[in-house]
């Protein structure tokens, strides 16, 4: 797949000049480049009933990311009080730098409701930055990168209308810019070039159902 970034707080010109963390981005720009028009589609066809494209790029980030031994749901803090669903990551990864210690990346994945993006952006944040070290997860200091749909793949990948969209992220940052305190990473996803989805309502269920359509 195709995307685009935005740069927040430096986080690409940080990656580029630390030899550690440009290895992590390349990884995870190379899982991402992995995801071709054909194995999303086999991969989107092997269910019936799924109405977008979603579900289906987050099991194939999930697998490149898992082969290149990154983390999955992974914990922000130690410790039994914040174990639930909502205190984890998606996906990190550390490495050490044998003058400045441990670093990381603490990455989300979102195709969920706009509403949400304000949370799933504070998630990198609280992960990367050393605050209640007695706390913290293991990654240390680092940056965070946020996967999201640009307008053009949730409109070509059946999104719901609800999902909160690169373009959208990108309009939380000014707002929140004091708070996002950690560099981060913001990828928009680009639609698929050969194929689109579109919802169509299935006879016997009366339910919608997506389509994979050629382009």
């Amino acid at each position: 797949m195709d995307f685009v970034t935005f740069n927040h707080r430096f986080a690409l010109d940080i990656v580029e000049s630390n030899y550690e963390l440009k290895l992590l981005w390349e990884e995870v720009q190379d899982a991402i480049h992995s995801i071709t028009d054909e194995r999303l589609k086999a991969e989107f066809l092997k269910s019936s009933t799924k109405m977008s494209l979603s579900d289906s790029i987050n099991r194939l980030i999930d697998e490149e990311l898992v082969a290149r031994n990154w983390t999955p749901q992974s914990a922000i803090f130690q410790g039994t009080d914040y174990s639930e669903k909502k205190w984890r990551l998606d996906f990190s990864k550390r490495i050490n730098n044998p003058e400045a210690g441990i670093s990381g990346v603490a990455l989300e994945v979102a195709f969920n409701h706009g509403e949400a993006i304000a949370w799933n952006l504070m998630k990198p944040v609280l992960a990367a930055e050393l605050n209640q070290i007695e706390l913290q997860t293991e990654i240390g200091s680092g940056i965070g990168i946020y996967i999201c749909a640009t307008d053009e793949l949730k409109s070509a990948g059946g999104f719901d209308g609800a999902v909160g969209e690169y373009e959208k992220v990108l309009r939380y940052l000014v707002p929140l810019f004091q708070k996002l305190t950690v560099p981060m990473i913001i990828v928009g996803l680009n639609a698929p070039h050969t194929f689109k989805v579109e919802k169509r309502k299935n006879a016997i269920t009366n339910r919608n159902v997506g389509i994979v359509v050629e382009i």
